[in-house]
């Protein structure tokens, strides 16, 4: 394998382990690779404050994508490079599907975590990103002004939530995708990792040919078919490994496959 101008990487199910943990010889493979001169550019759901703890360990510098592409970081003082926040309309109305559904809700506004009700799935969701938030009625502000909300259910329950709002806006309007079976994902129109990676190349001058990306889950696949060679995840899918040929299928991150990728880029070797 030829290693890369970019590598972009994919958080949970990725490089992380299925206990959240970062591999010792997982952040080994991306020192290695950033020390080589590649541009490594972590591309997640979470935010900027829940990811900057695995930033750091990692010794980067450069650009983050945060939010599945609605928030770009430049490097690590967390200055802004684009943010897309939600259609006004479609944040109220995620709001009150989720009251009239009983289901717990999450949002993000400028750099906040909030919520209306501290249930079992947000308990759950503390734990995962280690961002406790703020309990709030979301009437009580004028204006919503989200980057993100997520409805947090059991995915049987979540799939024709996706499809209706789907139905009422359209694509102009929002962006829904699962980061996670249990995580239904609002965003502005148009945002996905995807064009986080096209904007994070065309600003730092590298040929989106010469990127690679590595991901796990239906937010990633804007990612994966973005970047000029994509590696998806033991762990994804089925129904979305089966988009990739098997020699683009890497072993699943408990056993360090993100990381058996990276050597062969190191190593100029097939996986």
């Amino acid at each position: 394998m030829k290693r890369p101008a970019a590598l972009f990487l994919d958080i949970d199910g990725t490089i992380l382990r299925s206990d959240h943990s970062l591999s010792p010889r997982v952040a080994d493979a991306v020192t290695a690779l950033r020390e080589a001169g590649t541009m490594v550019c972590l591309a997640t759901g979470r935010s900027w404050e829940a990811l900057k703890p695995f930033y750091d360990e990692l010794g980067l510098t450069g650009p983050t994508i945060c939010y599945n592409g609605a928030f770009l970081v430049a490097g690590p003082d967390g200055e802004t490079l684009e943010e897309i926040d939600m259609d006004e309309q479609v944040a109220r109305r995620a709001i009150a599907v989720a009251r009239e559904n009983q289901l717990e809700i999450v949002a993000f506004r400028h750099g906040q975590l909030m919520y209306e009700a501290d249930g079992p799935f947000i308990r759950g969701y503390h734990q995962r990103t280690g961002l406790q938030g703020h309990l709030v009625n979301f009437d009580d502000y004028s204006s919503l002004e989200f980057t993100k909300s997520i409805i947090i259910a059991e995915h049987e329950t979540l799939i024709p939530i996706k499809a209706s709002l789907e139905a009422e806006f359209m694509a102009e309007q929002m962006s829904a995708t699962f980061s996670d079976p249990t995580f239904l994902e609002l965003m502005g129109a148009g945002v996905n990792k995807g064009l986080g990676l096209k904007e994070v190349c065309r600003l730092s001058g590298i040929d989106i040919a010469d990127s690679v990306a590595m991901g796990d889950g239906w937010d990633d696949l804007a990612l994966l078919e973005a970047a000029g060679d994509a590696w998806v995840m033991g762990g994804a899918p089925d129904s979305l490994k089966a988009r990739f040929p098997d020699n683009r299928q890497a072993l699943h991150a408990d056993v360090d496959g993100a990381a058996i990728v990276m050597e062969a880029m190191l190593e100029g070797t097939p996986v």
